[in-house]
């Protein structure tokens, strides 16, 4: 039975030699899987935004497959030497595209010293021809592995923001592909192989490619929310006087309501008396230059609390927080009397405003504070204009309370 045993085994060997992958087999089988990589990051590219320093991550994965594909084909060592470089290419150019993808970013060394740690190591490759084998072996791998070292400690010491965790992880996988072949090599006592180089470099540039991707994502997921934000401002904003409009003031006085103290609000609605006069007389431009001085003098006098805005034609609203109406006429007399004397400053007519000036009561919203105050603005026009009409009790029944004449009142 045991010399049995003995002679399936000798005839199972070679059955088993014969199955085991050859290192060229897997060295094309990672070729392949890299092609197909850069092929797919170079296809993303074309389809999405390409940002600076995208070339350079796609020239490293080509770089990385060619250096791969060109060692699985080498039958010389001349070709492994010119796959050897091609991989050594890999991380220093990985390294110029995330310094040009983060240009405004202060990194340490620079592009020219990056070169200088390439060429340097180019020239070690060199010269590992020129020696003994085992000695060559041994000095091209410590040349590939101390220029992805070099791009990893870059990458590791960069600005700490958004983007440093992908690039610290990409750091570690160039320290780990770079120390690979003097790592498979000492466990038994051999010497660096090109085989095993380059299939740490292919699944390093596989990780370049994730982070490439990611990367570019997370900058265009970012420039939309900023895009975004910007377009809610600007649809929130007069464009004329730089005040919020109608839906802006709506929205900031709502919250504001929200968060303070029931009934501790005034709200003042005011436009310019007789402004058609204005326009009539000297043109749109002049009207629209009254408005914008009626905007200025109010964005001095409120406080960095209060909500202002244009709420159409020459219709303003201010909203006063924690104030009391008494307060509230204080201030609709020192815009007026503003707006007149800078009026005859910047050439135009005399100005006049007249504000309706109300409490916003507990529970109550805006709309309803603006239709009490627009009751209140009517009131101050039938009385005469340039005035300030303070309106109490409910929109049903209004009452008028104080009334304050503001500024001068054109003849």
């Amino acid at each position: 039975m045991r010399r049995a045993g003995l002679a399936r085994a000798r005839r199972v060997a070679p059955r088993m030699r014969r199955t085991m992958a050859h290192p060229d087999d897997v060295l094309l089988v990672a070729s392949a899987a890299l092609i197909v990589a850069s092929a797919s990051l170079s296809a993303f590219g074309l389809r999405a935004q390409r940002y600076a320093g995208w070339g350079w991550w796609v020239a490293a994965m080509w770089l990385a497959s060619m250096g791969a594909l060109t060692g699985a084909l080498a039958t010389r060592q001349g070709g492994a030497v010119l796959a050897s470089c091609l991989l050594l290419l890999t991380p220093v150019v990985t390294l110029i595209g995330v310094r040009r993808f983060h240009a405004r970013q202060t990194w340490p060394a620079s592009e020219r010293i990056d070169l200088a740690v390439l060429a340097t190591a180019i020239a070690c490759m060199a010269a590992s021809t020129q020696v003994a084998e085992v000695q060559g072996l041994w000095l091209a791998g410590t040349a590939n592995a101390c220029a992805h070292l070099y791009a990893a400690a870059v990458l590791f010491t960069g600005p700490s923001d958004h983007d440093a965790t992908p690039l610290q992880g990409l750091a570690v996988t160039l320290v780990l592909v770079g120390l690979a072949p003097l790592l498979a090599a000492l466990p038994a006592g051999a010497v660096p192989s090109l085989h095993a180089g380059a299939v740490a470099a292919a699944l390093g540039a596989i990780v370049l490619a994730f982070v490439a991707v990611t990367l570019a994502c997370e900058r265009t997921e970012r420039q939309l929310r900023e895009s975004r934000r910007r377009l809610r401002v600007l649809a929130n904003l007069d464009p004329l006087t730089h005040l919020p409009n109608r839906r802006g003031f709506d929205e900031l006085a709502s919250l504001a309501l929200h968060r303070d103290a029931a009934g501790s609000a005034v709200l003042l609605l005011f436009d310019v008396d007789d402004f058609k006069r204005v326009n009539d007389l000297l043109g749109h431009a002049a009207g629209d230059r009254a408005l914008c001085l009626v905007a200025r003098c109010v964005q001095e006098e409120m406080r960095a609390p209060d909500v202002a805005g244009r709420y159409g034609g020459d219709e303003f609203v201010l909203l006063l927080r924690q104030a009391s109406p008494a307060g509230a006429m204080g201030v609709a007399a020192r815009i007026a009397t503003e707006v007149q004397r800078r009026a005859a400053q910047e050439g135009l007519p005399l100005l006049s405003l007249s504000f309706g000036v109300v409490q916003v009561g507990s529970g109550e919203d805006i709309a309803a504070a603006l239709r009490r105050a627009d009751q209140a603005l009517y009131e101050a026009k039938r009385q005469g204009r340039s005035r300030a009409v303070a309106a109490l009790g409910d929109e049903d029944q209004p009452e008028f309370g104080e009334s304050r004449r503001v500024g001068l009142t054109p003849v």
